[in-house]
């Protein structure tokens, strides 16, 4: 089965979260570290219920918009508590700031 581009793109960013989040200080990987794995983790389950479920589509993309808008928060937070470097901040923002264009245009199509 073929997905679509968002949950393609939102899985990818997903996995190099947990890469990154595995060399948080030992103080931060059971609560930032868990947390952002979670944020990551809701964002792409509720795109995948928004591609395969037509009745519940927008209120998933909505859901995964929140869980996007608490990633980045979190993403930024890590970065300024020193569990990321500035690369790993910039390469994060690049990849969240995709997906949250993705879907604003899904959510878009999906209320007119």
């Amino acid at each position: 089965m073929k997905h679509p581009k968002i949950y393609t793109d939102c899985y990818q960013a997903t996995i190099q979260i947990f890469h990154r989040t595995k060399s948080f200080p030992k103080a931060l990987r059971p609560t930032l570290g868990r947390k952002i794995e979670e944020a990551s983790l809701s964002c792409l389950l509720n795109i995948q219920k928004a591609s395969l479920n037509k009745t519940i589509r927008l209120q998933s993309l909505q859901n995964a918009s929140m869980a996007l808008d608490e990633l980045r928060t979190l993403i930024q937070l890590s970065r300024d508590l020193n569990a990321i470097n500035v690369a790993a901040l910039s390469e994060l923002s690049g990849l969240t700031k995709q997906i949250g264009r993705e879907i604003g245009g899904f959510i878009k199509f999906e209320a007119k």
